[in-house]
């Protein structure tokens, strides 16, 4: 994806967040109850568009998808009250960066190869008998925030289809991984 459409993809998220934190604030006063839900649908439509681009693009660019979802997180604290959904979001974002960080890793094989020997071989810390590194860590925990979220009663169906559309962004996106896992592991010297 060229850094002209990341750039255009991170702006609609960003409006997507204000859009629906407008949205929950107009509900939940009860005066601008119409212009509430116009605006959250505006949102998560945003919202859902954008995740949509991102899934179609994850094999493509693993990058894409970790600023995707820091970049609605960062907005989401942004917006945040509850010190709880705070903490949470903050330890998402320093695992997304460190994902980031291992991304830029296993791109390099010789690099990734050296690294790979500080992980335990136990079944534990291996995802496909590939080394549960940073990015795995950062997608599972995303998965299981996600899905928990969904859980929460009184989020509504486009909501659902956001958080659904998240997480099977993050499936792909460690499938996806796993790969690169693969050949950074099984390239031989001439890489």
């Amino acid at each position: 994806m060229k850094s002209m459409e990341k750039s255009g993809l991170l702006i609609s998220i960003f409006q997507s967040v204000n859009h629906i934190d407008l949205g929950r604030k107009k509900l939940a006063s009860e005066v601008s109850n119409s212009e509430g839900r116009i605006a959250l649908m505006r949102g998560l439509s945003t919202a859902l568009d954008v995740f949509n681009e991102v899934h179609d693009n994850v094999s493509n660019d693993l990058e894409m998808v970790i600023l995707a979802e820091h970049a609605f997180i960062t907005e989401e604290l942004r917006y945040s009250v509850e010190p709880m959904v705070a903490s949470s979001l903050s330890a998402a974002l320093a695992s997304f960066d460190d994902a980031l960080r291992v991304l830029v890793t296993v791109q390099n094989p010789v690099a990734y190869q050296n690294a790979e020997t500080s992980w335990p071989r136990h079944r534990k810390y291996r995802h496909h008998n590939m080394p549960k590194d940073a990015f795995h860590i950062a997608a599972a925990s995303h998965v299981t925030r996600l899905r928990n979220t969904l859980r929460t009663p009184g989020v509504n169906n486009t909501e659902r289809q956001v958080y659904a559309q998240r997480v099977k962004n993050m499936s792909a996106a460690q499938n996806a991984y796993l790969a690169l896992q693969k050949d950074a592991l099984s390239c031989e010297a001439e890489c």
